[in-house]
């Protein structure tokens, strides 16, 4: 009889240490996906800022974009290609809709992105809706980008 209460007793802690466990982890996740939600946001008003050297901060070193209609770029050709579009662009993203899945170092966010370009030359405007997946990858204590693909979906002409 003592055996089986001992034995039932063990079982009761392990599964609270098992709940704690979980109910940390969920809270470590929790805290996680507010840390990409900022850096999504923090990666638009980089953008908007035109300041490539903040955008590239962004990017792990080893990292590809692939735009919709352009060809696959590594971090040293968005750098060059980031640029000249700003040189002759002003341009303002904001992103909405932000879903966030993060499995261990990695993360998954999809976004829906809504972009004006303005011409700087002429005031003539573009304004652009797309789908945005960005793969995150856990570098030391930072969330990077690994990998960003978008797609436009929608286009406007003023």
């Amino acid at each position: 009889m003592v055996y089986f209460k001992d034995v039932q007793f063990c079982i009761r802690i392990q599964t609270n240490v098992f709940i704690h466990e979980i109910i940390l982890n969920l809270e470590i996740m929790g805290q996680h996906k507010n840390i990409l939600q900022e850096h999504i946001q923090n990666f638009a008003t980089a953008i908007n800022s035109g300041d490539i050297n903040r955008i590239l901060s962004f990017y792990s070193d080893d990292c590809l974009f692939m735009p919709s209609d352009f060809g696959t770029l590594t971090k040293a050709q968005i750098g060059k290609s980031s640029s000249a579009f700003f040189s002759n662009k002003d341009f303002e993203i904001q992103f909405d809709d932000v879903e966030i899945d993060i499995n261990e170092n990695h993360a998954f966010v999809e976004a829906k992105a809504k972009t004006t370009e303005t011409n700087v030359k002429n005031g003539s405007k573009l304004e652009k809706t797309s789908r945005d997946f960005f793969v995150f990858r856990k570098e030391g204590s930072d969330w990077k980008i690994f990998r960003y693909i978008f797609n436009n979906v929608k286009e406007n002409n003023f």
